[in-house]
């Protein structure tokens, strides 16, 4: 599975390659929301970029901060982690496309140590288990709406 793969080399790579880390990081984003979609038995477009990814994948979930479902789920607090988490995932892609790897930089990377690496990747695995979590769990909202 694609998942185990990203995750795999996100463990090798994050003292010894802090770039491969983050870059790695984006894709097991990118790789969960599509499996997200494809669950969900909805399009993936291989041309939509990361932030776009996640927030169809939140969407299909009602996990986006604009869905209205009751519950806690529903509440301000959640909504207000929601929005913050789908922040931080589009940040670990933003970070990627600056000192990632997936782009030829004209120049040696610089500045990148493990602890940026942590940071990318904790960032990223918050987000894949949370709408993992939510797509396993048979009281999740979205089934409610399917």
């Amino acid at each position: 599975m694609a998942i185990r793969e990203h995750l795999d080399r996100i463990q090798r790579a994050v003292i010894d390659d802090p770039a491969l880390a983050i870059g790695s990081a984006k894709e097991l984003i990118e790789s969960t929301a599509k499996v997200v979609l494809t669950e969900r038995g909805l399009p993936v477009n291989d041309k939509d970029d990361v932030p776009a990814l996640i927030r169809q994948a939140q969407q299909a979930l009602d996990l986006h901060p604009s869905a209205v479902t009751p519950g806690p789920d529903g509440s301000e607090a959640v909504k207000k982690i929601l929005g913050a988490v789908s922040g931080v995932a589009v940040g670990v892609a933003e970070l990627r496309n600056r000192a990632g790897t997936g782009h030829g930089p004209a120049a040696t990377r610089a500045g990148l140590r493990p602890r940026h690496a942590h940071l990318a990747v904790n960032a990223a695995l918050t987000w894949c288990q949370l709408v993992l979590d939510t797509l396993a769990d048979p009281a999740a909202p979205w089934r409610k709406n399917p």
